[in-house]
C-alpha cells in the first residue's frame, strides 16, 4: 500500500469548502443562520469569497480527474460519451460558478450552476443504473446505495428547478434546502466509488495517467477486480 488515501482530496474540496465559506460568512454577519442561505451567497463577501472560489476551482479539477478515472476504467458504467456530454460539462460548470460571483457576474455564474446541477444529476443517474446489468455475484451493496443517491440527487435538483419555475425567491427556504440537498447527495455519491472499489484502484489509475503521459510505454487494462500491467502493443 502506498499509504495515500485517495478519497480525502475530494472531501475538503467540495462539501468542506462550502461549509467553510458558510461558517465564515455566518461569523462575519453576511448570511443568516435560518433560513439557510443559498450556497452562492456564501461566496460573495470578503474573506469567504476567496475560500469559496479557490476551493471550488480545485474541486472542479478533482471532479474532472475523478470522472476521467470512472469513465475510462473499463467498468460497466464507463462511457467516454457520457463523460463528454455530462461529466466534463458539470465540472466546467462548477469552475465557472466558482470564478464568477453571483452578484458581480450573475449570468455566467447561474449558467455554470445550471450546467453543474443538471449534468451531474444526469451523470449520476446514468452511471448508477448502468450497473443494473452487473451479475449478482458482482453486485455489492454500494451499487444499490448509488442508485438511491442518484435518485435523491435528481429529486433535489428537480425540486430546485421547480422552485424557480413557480416563482419562489432565493430567500425562501425550499430553494437553499434543495440546493444543499443536491450537493450533499452528489458528494456522497462520489465517495461510494472510493469505498466500493478501494483506495489502491484509484491510485493505480492516476499512476497510469502520468506514466502514459511521460513515456507512452505503459498501458493499463482494468478488469472487474484489479489493474493489470500490459505490454504496449508496439513492443509485442
Amino acid at each position: 500500500s502506498s499509504g495515500i488515501n485517495a478519497e480525502w482530496p475530494l472531501r475538503p474540496g467540495t462539501m468542506g469548502t462550502t461549509l467553510a465559506a458558510w461558517a465564515i460568512a455566518l461569523h462575519e454577519g453576511h448570511v443568516d443562520l435560518w433560513p439557510i442561505p443559498m450556497i452562492s451567497y456564501c461566496g460573495v463577501g470578503r474573506p469567504e469569497k476567496y475560500i469559496f472560489s479557490i476551493g471550488l476551482v480545485c474541486s472542479a479539477f478533482l471532479m474532472f480527474l475523478f470522472i476521467w478515472i470512472v469513465e475510462t476504467a473499463g467498468k460497466v458504467y464507463s462511457s467516454k460519451t457520457t463523460a463528454v456530454l455530462l461529466g466534463f460539462p458539470c465540472s466546467i460548470g462548477l469552475m465557472v460558478l466558482a470564478v464568477c460571483n453571483c452578484e458581480e457576474a450573475p449570468t455566467p455564474h447561474y449558467i455554470g450552476a445550471v450546467s453543474y446541477f443538471v449534468c451531474f444529476a444526469l451523470w449520476c443517474l446514468f452511471c448508477s443504473f448502468k450497473e443494473i446489468a452487473l451479475p449478482e455475484e458482482k453486485t455489492t451493496g454500494w451499487v444499490t446505495v448509488r442508485q438511491i443517491l442518484s435518485i435523491f440527487n435528481l429529486a433535489f435538483s428537480a425540486a430546485l428547478g421547480l422552485c424557480y419555475l413557480v416563482g419562489l425567491k432565493s430567500t425562501d427556504w425550499p430553494i437553499p434546502v434543495s440546493e444543499w440537498g443536491a450537493v450533499l447527495m452528489a458528494e456522497l455519491y462520489v465517495l461510494t466509488f472510493y469505498w466500493d472499489l478501494g483506495n489502491e484502484y484509484f491510485i493505480e489509475q492516476i499512476r497510469e495517467l502520468f506514466k502514459r503521459g511521460r513515456s507512452g510505454k505503459l498501458l493499463y487494462d482494468y478488469d472487474d477486480e484489479q489493474p493489470m500491467l500490459m505490454e504496449n502493443l508496439e513492443d509485442a
